[in-house]
């Protein structure tokens, strides 16, 4: 049985918990946890009992309702292998503070959505049957990131919830135009992931390697999306029409900051005549970012200026130390204090990952953060 089916004794609550898991998921667990089977069974128990209370499937962002773009972060297309890509710049978001709790709540609405998109991919034989793993990929473009958003133990914190709940949905990450204090935040995040998920992780800075790095993963068209996308967001005042990334733009032969043209026209446009609404026993559907619906049916909010980012103190070290700086301050001596050899420097252009995702990780206690 291989705990294809879990029970409980007592009843839960409309609509009903799962007390049958895919075989999909099953394996993600197994994997996660190296085939221990009690490790993975308490892991899959625990995420049923997880999602009985939070009912992700029906999760919507109302960070972004409330305040449109308080989340960049959405979905534009897929990779070669078929897995969702997700894609933020800080420079689009219209604020400059984020928690763990409107972060993994936006997440989780990319993630359960994203996997509406998963077509079939990457199989492996297990148990005699033929299962599907998938797994998304993250681009960060680091434009005009600051220091609140480096903090690692916000990532440490977004990370644990993740990867209890979602193992193996981290395909990779890409990190392009970061500056040196992402390279010192990185030193210290790198202490409290484990090696698979350091692994995941791509960084590059020029044009040339970006578009080199893009090109390793994606199509002609969604790479070419998103150097057109960095370069748009590049400019200095960023342009309403990248700010408000929800809209369509007005002539439909320019770049749209939605998404690349096959994602927008096999999900986004769809979406404005689709009853999206979850109902519990039948296929989910895909919903866009939250803002981009709300545009489709004219039901976005004003959008409140941006205003100057609020100055805060945030303790970037790993290990408990602390270095305070305001996020106005002059950083130019950041660099020194959080100077790095060439044995903690993350090399932009090693190709560490196969674009299929298939990555072994180790987990235990302490390392469950690495998907």
């Amino acid at each position: 049985t291989i705990g294809l089916f879990f029970f409980r004794k007592d009843p839960p609550p409309p609509p009903p918990s799962h007390t049958r898991s895919p075989p999909n998921n099953i394996v993600r667990f197994l994997k996660a946890c190296e085939w221990k089977l009690k490790e993975a069974e308490k892991a899959l128990l625990n995420t049923v009992e997880y999602r009985r209370q939070t009912r992700p499937l029906t999760q919507d962002c109302h960070w972004c309702r409330d305040r449109p773009g308080f989340h960049s972060m959405r979905q534009i297309g897929h990779d070669e292998s078929g897995r969702p890509v997700v894609y933020a710049n800080f420079c689009q978001a219209s604020v400059r503070k984020n928690n763990a709790e409107d972060i993994i709540g936006h997440v989780t609405y990319l993630i359960e959505n994203a996997k509406a998109t998963m077509e079939n991919g990457v199989t492996t034989w297990v148990l005699s049957l033929t299962v599907q793993v998938s797994s998304c990929v993250f681009v960060f473009e680091c434009t005009d990131m600051t220091l609140s958003a480096c903090n690692p133990k916000l990532g440490f914190s977004i990370n644990n919830v993740l990867s209890s709940h979602y193992p193996e949905r981290l395909g990779l990450v890409i990190c392009v135009n970061h500056n040196s204090l992402f390279h010192g935040v990185w030193k210290a995040l790198k202490k409290l992931l484990s090696p698979g998920t350091v692994a995941k992780v791509k960084l590059a800075r020029t044009d040339t390697k970006i578009q080199q790095l893009f090109s390793n993963y994606f199509s002609e068209e969604l790479t070419s999306w998103l150097m057109e996308e960095i370069a748009l967001n590049r400019e200095k005042p960023i342009s309403i029409g990248q700010r408000e990334f929800w809209n369509p733009p007005a002539n439909p032969k320019t770049h749209d900051p939605r998404g690349c043209p096959t994602y927008i026209h096999q999900y986004i446009l769809p979406a404005q005549h689709q009853d999206l609404k979850f109902i519990p026993g039948q296929k989910k559907l895909h919903c866009p970012h939250p803002n981009i619906l709300d545009a489709l049916r004219s039901t976005v909010v004003a959008l409140p200026s941006l205003g100057e980012p609020e100055e805060e103190s945030v303790d970037i070290y790993a290990d408990g130390e602390t270095a305070s700086f305001n996020a106005g301050e002059d950083l130019s001596n950041f660099d020194n204090d959080l100077s790095m050899s060439d044995d903690d420097s993350p090399e932009p252009d090693d190709v560490i990952q196969s674009p299929n995702g298939d990555t072994t990780d180790k987990v235990g206690t302490q390392n469950l953060v690495h998907r």
